[in-house]
């Protein structure tokens, strides 16, 4: 069949010239192949990206090693010069607590002595001696009234130990200066008694002359607080309007945590005044090694990423302009090099969605992918102009066959239905009719073994016995094939139903039975069901009598349960019966098939296949799990009530 070219008497998307064309449907903008390799061009960017941020993060680290590293060593260096301090002061302690005019009867040299000395030792903001009551009795910093230190834990200390000591960070009473004051005790030269202590108060303020020298970048802190959490020292860069000494933090649960720990540490917290700094401190050791103040030193954190943060900004803007040079290189060489011949392959495939099966690429088939691709397209497109033409005339045939085997299908569907409903009539015919002749030869039978058993010989009599146990055999066999074949035929109309009921009405049937195999039978609670009453009766009496029948050397025990799995109920017959072998499963249900002797386990074998075709009718199936002397259980399902 020819083919009609319909390019030029039928509107395209491309014409675009006015005529009721269609327009071209808006593109997905990350549909576009130009906005794709924009985009894989920033991921080839990512990997440097994720290298400039690792190398901004590395040196913020090594950065913030430094500043820590760079605090610890002031920190240290004051822990150290206290140290030294203290060995200073415990000389000159002991040099003054020899000397005869440092006695309590000679107060006036004393003094004398002690504002000559304070001058010389200018760490010192008072030098002074305590009597045995514990009253200054001399002291280089003029007092105006007679003041008592005997509460002092330096005063304390030495007296008991009468040793140097060393007190606790302090502000001085008659100084009112933050200071840590030592004694020495006084005793008589001869007899050893206790006549006082001489003290010196060290000025703090070295601490602050320490961080001045120190050169701390600018927003720096350096702080000294005591055990009880007072600020001590406070010395920042700039210098700030609130100086913090005397105050305490005791309400500021981390730092009363922090001097309860003890130790060097380092972290990164917000300071008192709210600034973001990187922190370290070291504890101010008296004598024993009792942690009794802690210096720390606080470094903004800005200050501390500048360099890093610097060279990561310019790493970004290094790194953003070869991105943006990058992806305008990749914009206009997209349009040169491969868009145009897109452009031009999809111009083609749109003319042939419209029907025009001669349009072609117009690209040149050279080498590469793109020249493949064009080559391709258009020998697939001259191969599908071909294919189409034998494909509408294969159509047209495959048309009429369709329609032949449909009217086929239709005609033979109506037969087999015919077929199996004449199949039922006769089976239900046939077993309704074979009982009266099976009747009339059983009566007979009957008459011969009544009237003549006296003509009879032991050999008649037993033919005669055979012949009636046939015959009733026959009977049952036939009644149970016409139960079977009026599943389908015979049926009442479904309706709701209780299944509680039926299940009752078939352990009546079954009373004699049960009560003969002493069956303990059991069951949950079941519930309504669109079904037939009197089949279903049924099936639960087959069901139940074969748990009865082929029982074990134990009375029976049957349990029925039910349970909802999605839009059917599953019910359960459970029995401890002798079983059934796996590969029997199936063949159970085909009719006439006996698992054993009539001898041992007289029936027909139809009881379970009857059972199949109930389940069946209600639109439902059935099966079974054994394993041979532990028993079976029976499943079959029923579909709920629609809106239950």
């Amino acid at each position: 069949m020819p083919v009609v070219d319909m390019s030029d008497n039928q509107p395209t998307q491309d014409a675009g010239n006015g005529n009721g064309a269609a327009k071209p449907s808006r593109q997905p903008f990350f549909s576009r192949l130009r906005v794709r390799l924009l985009a894989l061009v920033s991921l080839a960017i990512l990997p440097a990206l994720g290298l400039v941020l690792y190398t901004a993060i590395d040196q913020r680290r090594q950065a913030a090693v430094e500043a820590i590293a760079s605090a610890q060593r002031i920190v240290r260096i004051a822990a150290a010069a206290q140290k030294q301090y203290i060995e200073t002061s415990r000389q000159l302690l002991l040099t003054l607590a020899q000397l005869r005019e440092v006695r309590p009867d000679r107060a006036e040299e004393a003094e004398a002595l002690f504002r000559t000395l304070l001058p010389v030792h200018a760490i010192y903001a008072n030098i002074g001696a305590i009597d045995a009551e514990g009253y200054v009795f001399a002291s280089a910093v003029p007092t105006t009234n007679r003041v008592y230190l005997g509460d002092r834990s330096y005063f304390i200390r030495a007296r008991e130990t009468q040793k140097f000591a060393v007190g606790d960070f302090q502000t001085g009473r008659i100084t009112g200066k933050a200071t840590l004051n030592m004694a020495h005790p006084i005793r008589g030269r001869s007899s050893g008694q206790f006549h006082g202590v001489v003290f010196v108060a060290l000025d703090l303020n070295w601490l602050n002359q320490l961080a001045a020298k120190a050169e701390l970048p600018d927003g720096s802190t350096f702080t000294v607080i005591d055990r009880n959490a007072n600020i001590l020292v406070r010395y920042s860069i700039p210098e700030s309007d609130r100086s913090w000494v005397g105050e305490s933090l005791k309400a500021n649960s981390r730092i009363v945590e922090f001097l309860n720990r003890g130790g060097d540490s380092s972290g990164v917290s917000a300071g008192l005044d709210g600034v973001k700094r990187l922190y370290t401190s070291t504890p101010l050791n008296r004598t024993l090694g009792i942690a009794d103040a802690h210096v720390i030193v606080g470094i903004p954190v800005q200050v501390a990423y500048e360099a890093a943060n610097h060279t990561l900004a310019q790493n970004l803007i290094i790194l953003g302009i070869v991105s943006l040079l990058a992806m305008a290189a990749a914009w206009i060489s997209s349009d040169a090099f491969v868009l145009r011949h897109v452009r031009g392959l999809v111009t083609a495939a749109k003319k042939m969605r419209m029907g025009n099966l001669s349009a072609r690429s117009g690209v040149e088939h050279g080498p590469g992918e793109i020249g493949e691709l064009a080559r391709s397209f258009d020998e697939m497109a001259a191969a599908l102009e071909q294919q189409v033409a034998e494909l509408r005339k294969a159509e047209e045939d495959l048309k009429e066959l369709n329609e032949d085997l449909e009217k086929r299908v239709i005609d033979r569907t109506l037969e087999l239905k015919r077929s199996n409903e004449d199949l039922e009539q006769f089976a239900y015919v046939a077993s309704h009719d074979l009982q009266e002749p099976l009747r009339m030869i059983t009566n007979y039978l009957q008459l011969l073994r009544q009237r003549y058993k006296d003509q009879l010989d032991t050999n008649a009599h037993d033919f005669i016995g055979f012949a009636l146990d046939g015959s009733k055999r026959m009977n049952q066999l036939i009644h149970d094939l016409l139960a079977y074949s009026r599943v389908g035929t015979h049926g009442k109309e479904l309706v709701v139903t209780e299944c509680g009921q039926a299940l009752a009405d078939a352990l009546a049937n079954l009373t004699v039975a049960i009560e003969e195999s002493k069956a303990e039978i059991t069951h949950d609670p079941l519930p309504s069901v669109v079904g037939d009453e009197v089949q279903l009766t049924q099936l639960f009496q087959n069901l139940i009598g074969n748990a009865v029948k082929f029982r074990g050397d134990v009375p029976p025990k049957i349990h029925v349960g039910v349970q909802r799995k999605g839009n059917d109920w599953e019910f359960t017959v459970r029995d401890n019966g002798i079983g059934i072998a796996e590969q029997d499963f199936q063949r159970i249900f085909i009719v006439f098939q006996r698992l054993h002797s009539r001898e041992k386990y007289p029936g027909t074998g139809i009881g379970l296949s009857v059972c199949k075709k109930i389940v069946e009718r209600h639109g439902g199936r059935i099966w079974v799990e054994s394993k041979v002397g532990r028993g079976t259980t029976f499943h079959f399902t029923i579909p709920v009530l629609a809106g239950a």
